[in-house]
């Protein structure tokens, strides 16, 4: 079975106009879209039924909910790239864990025949307005790209993402800085391989029961120690945003 668990840290750093970092133990889900039924199957704990503990709900993912998340996947991926885009899909991030779901961000990679990792799709969603955006980035040339959607409310909407994505193997590592002149503030993981089997699906778990739980408070967590410290707030843009899909 292709599919995986990564565990490791998620670390933020803001560099400026005043600094404050901080890191934490996560969790994530790394399933080949062709193996959901088998992943259900075999592990205990994961099901698409309602009653489950861990759930694989296909409405939480991008695309029409009547229509599986490959198909949905790869067409997005073609649409933001002008061109077809083919291959094996995996998903990394979230499933509905005993009936809570929010996921700040899925990433979604396309691995050729090769097993080369060719492109990576970011769903980014926001809180409390619950939209979603979608970039695409070419892990041949991983460029800047313009942001263009409204998340941290401590970043303004005029930036750069710099995309630093390695090919995920027994380790999986992401950066993302956000740069306007100077770099603003950066995000990434750092994961581990680990089987996704029964054993370490509980072990995680007993670590982590909620990862919907640990990322909310997290969030307004630290945001309120950006509003102490006094970091600039910048509102929701409303319909600037491009293309911000509400879901």
């Amino acid at each position: 079975m292709n599919s995986a668990l990564y565990t490791g840290k998620v670390f933020h750093a803001r560099h400026f106009p005043k600094k404050h970092a901080f890191d934490y133990r996560i969790f994530l889900f790394w399933l080949d879209l062709d193996e959901i039924e088998e992943v259900c199957a075999q592990v205990k704990g994961i099901s698409k039924n309602r009653l489950s503990p861990i759930r694989f709900k296909r409405a939480d993912y991008l695309g029409d909910e009547h229509q599986d998340l490959k198909t949905s996947v790869l067409q997005r991926m073609s649409e933001l790239a002008e061109k077809p885009l083919t291959g094996k899909v995996f998903l990394l991030g979230q499933l509905r864990t005993f009936g809570l779901y929010f996921s700040p961000v899925n990433f979604y990679y396309l691995q050729q025949s090769d097993g080369h990792f060719s492109h990576l799709l970011a769903e980014v969603s926001n809180t409390p307005w619950n939209q979603r955006h979608h970039y695409l980035v070419d892990l041949s040339e991983q460029n800047s790209c313009e942001k263009a959607f409204h998340v941290s409310p401590f970043n303004p909407i005029d930036m750069q993402y710099q995309w630093n994505i390695k090919q995920p193997d027994s380790r999986l590592a992401l950066t993302l800085s956000c740069i306007k002149k100077q770099k603003h503030f950066e995000a990434s993981l750092q994961l581990i391989r680990q089987p996704l089997n029964s054993k370490h699906l509980f072990r995680v778990l007993l670590s982590i029961p909620s990862m919907t739980i640990k990322t909310l408070v997290g969030i307004y967590w630290q945001a309120l120690k950006l509003f102490i410290k006094g970091v600039p707030f910048y509102g929701h843009p409303g319909n600037k945003d491009k293309k911000a899909d509400v879901k």
